[in-house]
């Protein structure tokens, strides 16, 4: 099968040109002759197959060709028939001319096409080949009948006009049934040797084109288009003799037995799939073979195979056990188990245990079973962390009837199997429909959504009275019961309750602190501010009444100011009373405030007018308080300047001056100003830039954006 096609068949490609040859000259001598000469072929070809296909049924997981093989007869006992009523031939003389072979070569082709069809929907499906049998010899009796007998069957041919519509129509009738055959087998292919596939295909079409060919030759019956109809059919009939009957004799095997080669790649790679399995498995895998003494009994066992959750579990590698005997691996006189593994490895019966390993120090659940007589496979997995629980409740339910904590044991159903006294005395505070609820609501905890699952165990804290118990819930998978120890912390949640209430009251008591200290830091200043002014007041009345006028002026902006400051004060206590109040308005007031404190110009630039939740606009308000205040005390600027612009999405604000600027990295962990910058912007979940050089002022940027700080949360 890897030769070359060429070099494979050119025996059969010389002998098959040879005898289109030959069949060209005796057609230049007789039509009818050369006419015989193709069907009976044809008529042979169609029999080998039968015989093939009926001989090999047994054999066969491929369907389509025991289809093909029982329908072929039935369609060559009609084309046999259309042969000797051919014109010319002399044998059916009650029938003149040439509607009779028209009509059998018509229905011949009708049986033929739709076999093909049918035959695909058996490739992967079982054939009872009795029962079709039966249908073709019914089929073919009625389809004579009605020729010959019952002479019902439609004209196909007028010797005047030559072949008739029905005719015509079923030849492109009878291709469209094999164009659609063509389709349906490519589906298949996989179900056949790539070759005979191909030859299959290309003998459906030749007889495509051999049927469009029969509807040309009008009212020649020994035409050209006719003649090339029966090339074309005889080399339809070649293919599935090279696909069936040839490929059925000298290669038997992939032809009858193709499925069992795919099963077996299949099987390749279905132990492929599973050795991928065994080792990326989270259970621990071996596979080991029995070592007996001289006298048959068994004394330990070799290391075969291990997986990679073995090399984990066990904390030993591969290449170190691999045909090493297990008292060797493990470093023990006796080989543990061996008896249990031994009776395994002898009748093939699976086994499974818990065990605690010495030489390791753990405890492992083992599963035991046999693939092959002397062999056996253990999976296994880690359960020291589950024993050592069970061993913690076991040594604290030891004597449930002196324990002083409640302790119950209740089945699947929810019902009570044991209670200790003091269970006793807590459930006899609850009603039964309340004593039925609590139960059932501790055996959902651990008990799955699906039936039979049950989780680990869970812990849950109920009120029962006065008194609040934390329960712990252990499900005991091997008996199917639950164990319920319950513990009283009613003292220990009234101390949780005191220290949350000792630290409300140290976070009011900060908090008090910190109103203290803004109080302080702007109302007070500004109040103070104004009280220095309205004391200079009274000395310059009669000398500058101008500056006077001013100088209320600068009192009356201070006192505004400072019951702005005040409403940002109450703001932090509460915010809902200033929900309304946009950033803008309160930027311009704090600038207000600027003007009255020093005498640096600073410059408002306001875009936008896009509202954001209090707490971000709070926060930018502070953040610009901070700055321009450290612009005040410590820049030595001649300007300054605050843009806010405010979008859908986000807030951007650049605070910048021109004066003697610093070195951020120096100065950065020092500053008490920037860090309180700094944690007000991360507060609010805004980022912040700040550049500043020695003699080139400082610049402060900070945006906040609404879809990072989505992200963020996420």
């Amino acid at each position: 099968m890897n030769k070359s096609f060429l070099k494979r068949n050119y025996p059969s490609i010389i002998i098959g040109l040879t005898s289109l040859a030959g069949l060209y000259l005796i057609n230049l001598y007789s039509y009818i002759l050369y006419h015989n000469i193709v069907e009976l072929f044809s008529i042979t070809i169609a029999f080998a197959i039968f015989v093939i296909a009926w001989n090999s049924k047994k054999f066969l997981d491929n369907q389509y060709l025991l289809f093909v093989g029982i329908a072929y007869p039935f369609v060559a006992l009609i084309d046999l028939l259309h042969t000797l009523a051919y014109k010319g031939m002399g044998v059916f003389i009650s029938f003149p001319g040439s509607n009779l072979a028209t009509q059998l070569w018509i229905s011949a082709r009708y049986l033929e096409s739709v076999s093909l069809l049918l035959a695909i929907f058996f490739i992967t499906r079982r054939l009872n080949y009795k029962i079709l049998l039966i249908i073709y010899v019914i089929v073919t009796t009625l389809i004579l009948l009605s020729i010959f007998y019952w002479k019902v069957f439609p004209v196909s041919f007028l010797e005047d006009t030559g072949l008739t519509p029905f005719k015509i129509i079923s030849e492109y009738i009878i291709s469209f049934i094999l164009i659609v055959a063509i389709i349906l087998i490519h589906f298949y292919r996989q179900e056949f040797n790539r070759s005979v596939f191909i030859l299959i295909v290309v003998s459906l079409f030749a007889k495509v084109v051999s049927e469009i060919s029969f509807t040309l030759y009008k009212s020649d019956v020994y035409g050209l288009f006719n003649q090339f109809g029966h090339y074309l059919k005889l080399l339809s009939f070649f293919f599935i003799y090279k696909a069936i009957v040839e490929t059925g004799f000298s290669e038997p095997l992939d032809l009858m037995f193709f499925k069992l080669k795919k099963s077996e790649k299949e099987l390749k790679e279905s132990e492929e799939k599973f050795r991928s399995l065994y080792f990326s498995m989270n259970e621990g895998a071996a596979l080991q073979e029995i070592i007996y003494n001289e006298s048959g009994k068994p004394v330990d066992y070799r290391i075969i195979d291990v997986n990679n959750a073995y090399e984990s579990i066990l904390g030993v590698k591969r290449d170190q056990v691999i045909s090493k005997k297990a008292s060797e691996v493990y470093g023990t006189d006796i080989t543990l188990y061996i008896e249990v593994y031994a009776k395994v490895a002898k009748s093939g019966i699976p086994e499974r245990f818990e065990t605690y390993f010495p030489p390791l120090k753990k405890y492992f659940f083992i599963s035991v079973f046999s693939p092959s007589r002397g062999r056996f496979a253990t999976v296994f997995s880690d359960i020291t962390e589950r024993k050592m629980i069970e061993k913690e409740i076991t040594s604290l339910s030891r004597f449930p009837s002196e324990n002083p904590n409640p302790v119950i044991r209740i089945n699947d159903k929810s019902t009570i199997i044991y209670s200790n006294r003091p269970a006793e005395i807590m459930l006899n505070q609850l009603d039964n429909d309340k004593k039925k609820k609590l139960l059932k609501h501790l055996h959902g905890l651990v008990n799955g959504r699906k039936k039979g699952k049950i989780n680990e165990s869970k812990k849950i804290e109920i009120k029962i009275g006065d008194l609040i118990y934390e329960f712990t819930i252990v499900p005991i998978k091997e008996f199917n019961y639950f164990n319920i120890y319950g513990r009283d912390v009613t003292a220990r949640k009234k101390a949780e309750r005191m220290n949350i209430k000792i630290l409300k009251q140290k976070t009011l008591n900060e908090e008090r602190n910190k109103l203290a200290r803004e109080l302080h830091d702007t109302v007070t200043q500004t109040l103070f501010s104004a009280n220095l002014i309205a004391e200079v007041i009274p000395r310059i009345w009669k000398k500058d009444p101008e500056a006077v006028i001013k100088r209320l002026e600068e009192v009356r902006q201070l006192n505004s100011t400072a019951l702005m400051e005040m409403r940002i004060l109450l703001y932090g206590l509460r915010p809902s009373d200033f929900k309304d109040e946009p950033l803008g308005n309160l930027l311009k007031a704090l600038l207000k405030t600027m003007d009255t404190r020093s005498r640096i110009p600073i410059e408002l630039k306001i875009e936008g007018e896009y509202k954001f939740p209090p707490k971000i606009e709070f926060g930018y308000y502070r953040i610009a308080q901070e700055a321009l205040n450290n612009i005040i005390k410590h820049s030595n600027a001649t300007k300054a300047s605050l843009i806010l612009k405010t979008f859908p999405e986000s807030i951007y604000m650049n605070i910048s001056d021109n004066g003697r600027g610093f070195y951020y990295n120096k100065i950065n962990s020092t500053s008490l100003g920037l860090t309180i910058i700094r944690e007000r912007a991360k507060l609010i979940g805004a980022s912040i830039d700040i550049e500043s050089m020695p003699g080139k002022g400082t610049r402060i940027t900070v945006i906040y954006n609404k879809k990072k700080k989505i992200q963020k949360k996420r």
